[in-house]
């Protein structure tokens, strides 16, 4: 196609070249421009149309007839090839400029050719490139997309701490809309609650924090729409914004699922322009983050169900060994002691034979609210297997360790147990405590440890707490 269309340029030139001289068509050099199916327009070197195609008269909406003669410069639709067309003889090369007309955009080639010595004609081609740019546009925009996806996607593949992967999330999106100011909201039951923000002081985190925008959040959800924009006087009428110096606000509700999630508040204290493209850019923004969030939620449960034990809701033994590691490596460099408390529930055939296996499982989570609630914050407590639990204190020598363990021993003998069907019941325990690096040098020994204290504990009658006493 390329060399064809070469051929039909130097016939052309040959033709446009021998009218020059003579005024009339050669024989066998009739060329006819219409065969060229892109607007054609040759010019003398001084602007002068000498001869169009059908396609440069329907471009320009006029006859040959009337095209021919005229200067190419006055026709105000080509005001900007006015220069190129002096560039393009004065530099004897090919010129190449791109312009809008009539809802088109076309690429326009000017180039120059020798007619006689130092005179010059030019040959102008105007090639539809609109439907290109618009695939263009189509693909510039679809890699946008992809780099805001991709942006947003790498904050919470880049890190399994939670936290830290919302924080990159915002600073992506900070990044992403150039913004610098701004806090997210996540539901919680039916409260939205400060997850992070960025950029605002101490004074309005506070007034977030209290529930100050909640019927904002309301209006928000109530329109259902992609975004909703504050405007300068609605923010002027709320007082903690006014003094914060916010005079542009929008606000991105956050949707999974058919469900809100969250909002985006994005703000800034100097006035901002707002268009079609920054309205397609932050529904994007949303529509990703929303997706990210509901990610970093789900692997928030799937990492909790991993570590939890199902029936009691307490760790697991997965949980336990990995916190055990830690406090043992936490102990031999910083030199303080902790402890461990086994425990085991006292004749637990009797109960399941008397109640059935059921009402042992009710009792074992009644048990595992009571080791919660009277254990400290700092413990780690855990559901250790079968009817036994273990409870990691750190920064616990033996001796308070005993006392703590007493408690808990005393709480459960006092509570009474409701069964669903089978009315109430008692339990007692016995309790092995064991202490690092007091009775062992690693996890396996103390943990072994741990346990023979239980034994005796058990073989001492039951309902009693004691201390290993074996390792020397």
């Amino acid at each position: 196609m390329l060399t064809e269309q070469r051929e039909i340029i130097l016939i052309m030139e040959k033709t446009t070249v021998n009218k020059k001289k003579t005024g009339k068509k050669g024989k066998g050099e009739y060329f006819c421009l219409d065969l060229i199916p892109d607007p054609f327009v040759v010019l003398e070197q001084d602007g002068k149309i000498l001869d169009v195609n059908n396609g440069c008269s329907l471009l320009l909406g006029s006859d040959k007839a009337q095209l021919i003669g005229k200067n190419f410069k006055d026709f105000r639709e080509f005001i900007r090839l006015r220069k190129k067309t002096d560039q393009a003889i004065l530099e004897k090369k090919e010129v190449v400029e791109r312009i809008a007309l009539n809802n088109k955009n076309f690429e326009v080639s000017i180039l120059p050719f020798e007619a006689e010595p130092e005179k010059y004609l030019l040959r102008v081609t105007f090639k539809d490139i609109t439907n290109f740019l618009r695939l263009e546009l189509e693909l510039l925009k679809r890699n946008k997309e992809l780099i805001i996806i991709n942006s947003l996607s790498s904050a919470f593949i880049s890190s399994d701490n939670i936290d830290l992967a919302m924080e990159k999330l915002m600073d992506k999106v900070f990044l992403i809309t150039d913004f610098h100011t701004g806090w997210l909201l996540l539901k919680e039951n039916d409260s939205f609650l400060l997850q992070i923000s960025r950029g605002i002081s101490p004074e309005l985190q506070h007034k977030i924090e209290e529930g100050a925008l909640a019927s904002l959040c309301d209006d928000t959800i109530e329109k259902d729409e992609p975004l909703h924009f504050i405007d300068s006087s609605d923010i002027s009428g709320i007082s903690f914004l006014r003094e914060e110096g916010i005079i542009f606000l929008v606000v991105i509700p956050l949707v999974s699922e058919h469900k809100h999630i969250g909002l985006l508040f994005l703000a800034s204290r100097v006035g901002r322009d707002f268009d079609y493209d920054f309205a397609s850019l932050l529904t994007l923004v949303g529509n990703h983050a929303a997706h990210i969030i509901n990610k970093i939620r789900m692997f928030q449960e799937t990492r909790r169900l991993s570590i939890t034990d199902s029936l009691t809701g307490l760790h697991n033994t997965r949980y336990f060994y990995r916190a055990l590691d830690l406090e043992i490596a936490r102990t031999n460099r910083y030199g303080t002691p902790f402890s461990l408390m086994l425990f085991d529930i006292d004749n637990v055939k009797q109960l399941n034979d008397n109640y059935g296996h059921q009402a042992g499982d009710e009792v074992l989570h009644e048990l595992a609210a009571i080791l919660k609630s009277v254990s400290r914050e700092t413990d780690t407590v855990v559901r250790y297997g079968g009817e036994e639990f273990i409870i990691i204190l750190p920064n616990t020598p033996e001796e308070e360790t005993v006392h703590l363990a007493n408690r808990i021993r005393s709480a459960v003998q006092e509570n009474v147990f409701p069964l669903n069907d089978s009315g109430k019941v008692k339990i007692t325990l016995s309790g092995g405590i064991a202490s690092y690096p007091k009775n062992a040098r690693d996890a396996k020994n103390l943990l072994n440890a741990a346990d023979m204290a239980l034994y005796a504990a058990k073989a001492a009658g039951k309902n009693v707490v004691l201390c290993y006493e074996g390792f020397n």
